[in-house]
């Protein structure tokens, strides 16, 4: 009899604790889900939502299909433009994976270089992709804006020279 006892005992508990885990939110239940992780079109194939920021000829949302590569979305978004941080591309996740991770950081020029893949990974609905500018790249394009503001500092005191003469 005790070990039916014992045997209840254990399935109670085992109960009880699985509706607990189920009553507590997830760990990361402070920000909004897209309701629409998958779409269909009109020709009845999967489709999906990705996110592309930065240095890419055109960032911006873009419907895809379900199972595409690296390659083929930095295509659809034109490619990455001269100046791209290929070795820091980072992926950002709407939910977390198993393991937890939201966050994950790629080197393409391993891709461009010699074609290998093995440093994708799947892409999921509503993900965001940042492709960063590098930062020398980034300097060159201000050089025009230093430029402007040290020609006015000079014309500034030019006329400041001639007005005290």
């Amino acid at each position: 009899m005790k070990k039916i006892e014992y045997l209840l005992i254990i399935l109670l508990n085992t109960l009880l604790i699985a509706q607990d885990n189920l009553d507590k939110p997830p760990a990361f239940s402070d920000f909004q889900i897209s309701s629409e992780r998958y779409l269909t079109n009109t020709n009845g194939n999967i489709m999906m939502n990705v996110n592309v920021w930065g240095h890419v000829s055109t960032p911006g949302s873009h419907i895809v299909y379900d199972g595409i590569d690296f390659a083929s979305l930095l295509s659809i978004v034109g490619g990455p433009k001269d100046g791209a941080n290929l070795k820091k591309v980072r992926i950002y996740r709407e939910i977390p994976d198993v393991d937890g991770s939201l966050v994950y950081q790629i080197d393409l020029n391993e891709f461009i270089n010699t074609g290998n893949r093995y440093e994708f990974i799947k892409i999921k609905p509503n993900d965001t992709i940042i492709v960063p500018q590098k930062i020398s790249r980034y300097m060159l394009n201000q050089v025009g804006t230093i430029n402007t503001i040290f020609s006015l500092i000079t014309i500034y005191l030019q006329l400041a020279y001639l007005a005290n003469n």
